[in-house]
């Protein structure tokens, strides 16, 4: 992808052209028609059920995410960017909200105990991004490009790990409601890899120190200090790796991530995914 300042300004303005349309179609997420009555019919495996209690803790954890690079003046400063985060910020708490209510739904009819909603960690700035603020603050471009591409990462791979337990998890309601989330993330990860594609097009810093700062520092949406552990969300990952497409989603996920400009020796999901590099 080039990267002059001309093709970086035409790539600025359709990029924000569209992450526009992306705010013009938010909205919560509607669960009223789903057929409730028929939640409990169909045992859930409880690997299912393990993965469903650490998605809807970690969509309860959205507050505690807009903190460091994504509470940096120059990424709210961007109006687009301040008024995506307010919708994401609502639409991820419905998420949490919806899982949440299936759960207990679940847990009535089948006579089960599911875990209580893990509280939401205290705000903290992990170190890397502590560092990463410190350089790039004269910049600007820097820092949003960080969160951007982050969010992006994060964002993509929650869209297919609702896609791919919606694929297997036999109950059609449960299925309804993943896919209905997944679509939603898709605008979230749409918004995130268009900001971010303008911005490392922009800056050639952001190109070469962006790179290596998520080949070292990401770690999947959800796993930190206080977050949950790197053996849960590889439990998680067991589970959806069940199905035998899971391999080519990983390796589709890691080329659509890598077409960002300078990413293209980034394998940050394959990476995630092989436990002893986790």
């Amino acid at each position: 992808m080039a990267t002059t300042t001309t093709s970086a300004a035409d790539i600025r303005r359709s990029n924000e052209a569209r992450c526009r349309r992306i705010l013009e179609r938010s909205q919560l997420l509607d669960v009223d028609d789903l057929d409730w009555g028929r939640v409990g019919a169909v045992e859930l495996d409880p690997g299912v059920i393990d993965t469903l209690v650490y998605m809807r803790d970690v969509e309860g954890f959205t507050d505690s995410y807009v903190v460091g690079l994504a509470a940096h003046k120059t990424t709210l400063s961007d109006p687009i960017v301040h008024a995506f985060l307010e919708v994401w910020q609502a639409e991820e708490a419905a998420h949490s909200q919806a899982i949440a209510e299936y759960l207990e739904v679940y847990a009535a009819a089948r006579g089960l105990d599911i875990p209580p909603a893990q509280a939401s960690p205290v705000p903290s700035v992990p170190r890397y991004e502590r560092a990463l603020a410190r350089v790039g603050g004269p910049v600007g471009t820097l820092v949003a490009a960080a969160h951007m591409a982050w969010g992006a990462a994060n964002e993509l791979l929650t869209m297919n790990g609702y896609r791919l337990l919606a694929d297997q998890c036999d109950d059609p309601v449960l299925a309804e409601l993943l896919r209905r989330i997944a679509a939603q993330e898709a605008r979230h990860y749409s918004f995130y890899l268009l900001q971010a594609e303008w911005r490392l097009a922009s800056s050639r810093l952001a190109r070469t120190v962006l790179p290596r700062f998520l080949d070292g520092s990401w770690t999947p949406v959800g796993v930190g200090d206080g977050y949950k552990t790197a053996e849960e969300f590889q439990r998680v990952l067991a589970v959806l790796n069940a199905r035998p497409e899971s391999e080519r989603v990983i390796d589709r996920m890691d080329r659509r991530f890598a077409a960002l400009p300078g990413f293209d020796r980034l394998r940050i999901y394959r990476q995630a995914a092989t436990p002893a590099a986790a």
